[in-house]
């Protein structure tokens, strides 16, 4: 098996939902929307390319070369995604949601001396395998090497509206234990990069930070490897998003006893909702 930091923070919400999307890899019972990623999917891949490739030709880009470059990218994310843009929470449409990651690209670029993506790779994916023959895989937003203090930094991009919102420490320290196992060294700083604010906000590791969580991932990795014991555990976060609600009774139950009397109907409308006798 397969384990990153996102099929794992699965699991510790809940086990059902790791099981149907990581083990058994369902089909979705719920209309997926992809309009709050199409932001974050545009700057990341830019910011690929540019670190993994259009650095070492152009490591200054004007703006024009910039918009030139993003155009494509976009098409082919707007291609490839589901969005549902009569949804209400879809406030901007495609050429607003461009616009705002181009503002942003341009910014950045333009701050370049701050040094985070001139000596930065992208993307860049750690692999580590254990003994019971499953593996523990990252994705690195970026790492990023000081060459003059031969320091290396973990950074995960954030397209957030808010600082810190919707940010989870454990990622960092997962992939902060993968780097250790593989360097024999920490990272010499790890941090959040807020793309909308241009902002890098730094997260405190340590060697004792890294032992409780590795101990804590350990016992997490035997449930999910044991293949059994994948019950339902229903809250406001892990059903909130759960590509499996409509079909899971628990599920269901725990979203009918949060909602307010006046959204029960609504609730029974839209299916989520089943009595049986």
């Amino acid at each position: 098996m397969n384990i990153h930091y996102h099929s794992w923070k699965a699991f510790t919400e809940c086990p059902r939902k790791f099981y149907y999307e990581y083990v058994k890899k369902a089909t979705s019972t719920v209309q997926i929307n992809d309009y709050f990623k199409l932001y974050g999917l545009l700057v990341e891949k830019f910011f690929e390319l540019f670190c993994n490739n259009w650095r070492y030709k152009t490591p200054y880009m004007p703006p024009e070369e910039i918009r030139y470059k993003m155009k494509p990218l976009y098409e082919k994310i707007i291609e490839t995604s589901t969005v549902l843009w009569g949804d209400p929470g879809c406030k901007l449409n495609a050429d607003e949601i461009f616009e705002e990651a181009y503002n942003d690209i341009f910014t950045i670029m333009e701050s370049m001396n701050q040094n985070y993506f001139l000596n930065t790779k992208s993307e860049v994916s750690i692999e580590l395998k254990l003994k019971n023959r499953h593996r523990l895989t990252g994705r690195l937003d970026f790492l990023h090497k000081d060459a003059v203090c031969d320091s290396y930094s973990i950074i995960d991009g954030k397209g957030s509206m808010k600082m810190g919102k919707n940010v989870d420490v454990n990622q960092l320290l997962f992939y902060s234990l993968l780097y250790f196992f593989l360097n024999n060294r920490l990272p010499d700083e790890v941090g959040f990069f807020y793309y909308r604010y241009n902002t890098f906000v730094p997260v405190e590791i340590d060697e004792e930070k890294l032992n409780k969580f590795r101990a804590m991932i350990s016992l997490d990795i035997k449930k999910m490897t044991s293949g059994e014991g994948y019950e339902p555990t229903p809250s406001a976060k892990s059903c909130k998003y759960c590509n499996y609600l409509i079909g899971c009774e628990k599920g269901q139950e725990a979203k009918a006893k949060r909602a307010r009397p006046s959204k029960i109907k609504d609730l029974e409308g839209e299916g989520l909702i089943t009595f049986s006798f």
